[in-house]
């Protein structure tokens, strides 16, 4: 049963879909904009009922930063917009209808819109390698930070009581595949954590912990330019981090990553940063698209239709 979200009469609706930093960005500055328009109302469709500031989800996973200093409730942060938790299932332009999944039970509810703002970001794009999607985490939510914080700690209590080093060289290497923004300060937020938390395990060494950097490029942050980039890893590799550059990741078990040039390393932890698609919905809409994204005019309007 499909539920409709009663709409206030004689008002304009505006929803936004997505609770990022398009999507919130743009419910405040319209929140602000028409604070004094009572003929407008503004809705908000985020799949998490917090804002995550994602560029510092690393920090979590290191223990640099507590949970609350990245994360700031909706409601909040936008007093006069209604907050909708769910997910997003269909979009309808020609209707002007959104259906919206919500609760642990998934009730169905229909949004009408007269403008449509679509901020649904993007997902991580796994490239159907064999044994990726399953084995690996990736750093795109909360959930991937604490997992990948509490993986560490236990790889680190395993090896310190293993008493075969082949065991032990599992847990205690770790591979960040992807060499732009968000892998190498995974990577270097990750390689700080485990050596400073290496003192206090008595069994374990520097010696016995690897952790490396994969790129499929010829210089990590490709965004900055190759003189930063060759920096960058410099300072990587004098902090112990190993760089494999101009390989990729091809499939990867339990136990091992195997790249494209052959290589195998044998490690119980890969980090996924290396490839990221557009959210499926944008995939149905019946609009013009380049690479999978909606092509949109000098106002970010999608030219067949101006409300959206």
């Amino acid at each position: 049963m499909i539920a409709r979200v009663t709409r206030r009469p004689r008002k304009k609706r505006i929803v936004i879909l997505g609770g990022g930093f398009g999507g919130v960005y743009a419910a405040m500055y319209l929140e602000k904009l028409l604070a004094r328009e009572s003929a407008v109302e503004i809705c908000l469709v985020s799949h998490d009922n917090f804002f995550l500031f994602t560029p510092m989800l690393h920090e979590i996973a290191a223990s640099d930063l507590e949970i609350t200093n990245i994360v700031n409730p909706l409601r909040k942060l936008l007093r006069k917009v209604e907050v909708f938790v769910g997910d997003v299932n269909q979009i309808d332009l020609q209707n002007k209808q959104v259906l919206i999944s919500r609760g642990y039970r998934n009730h169905l509810q229909q949004l009408d819109y007269d403008h449509l703002v679509i901020a649904l970001g993007s997902i991580t794009n796994f490239y159907d390698l064999p044994g990726l999607a399953e084995q690996a985490i990736t750093m795109k939510s909360l959930r991937d930070a604490i997992q990948l914080r509490a993986q560490i700690i236990r790889h680190l209590e395993e090896a310190n009581s293993e008493s075969d080093p082949a065991e032990r060289r599992l847990s205690l290497t770790f591979v960040v595949a992807g060499g732009g923004f968000a892998g190498v300060e995974t990577v270097a937020a990750l390689n700080d954590f485990v050596r400073e938390a290496l003192p206090f395990y008595p069994n374990l060494c520097e010696d016995m912990l690897r952790v490396m950097l994969i790129h499929s490029g010829p210089t990590i942050l490709p965004e900055l330019g190759e003189s930063l980039g060759r920096y960058a890893e410099t300072v990587l590799a004098r902090r112990g981090i190993e760089i494999r550059l101009k390989t990729r990741v091809k499939s990867v078990t339990e136990s091992n990553v195997f790249l494209a040039d052959g290589v195998s390393v044998p490690s119980r932890t890969l980090i996924w940063t290396a490839g990221i698609v557009p959210s499926p919905i944008i995939s149905s809409l019946p609009c013009a698209k380049e690479r999978g994204r909606l092509l949109v005019n000098q106002f970010l309007q999608v030219p067949e239709w101006p409300n959206v």
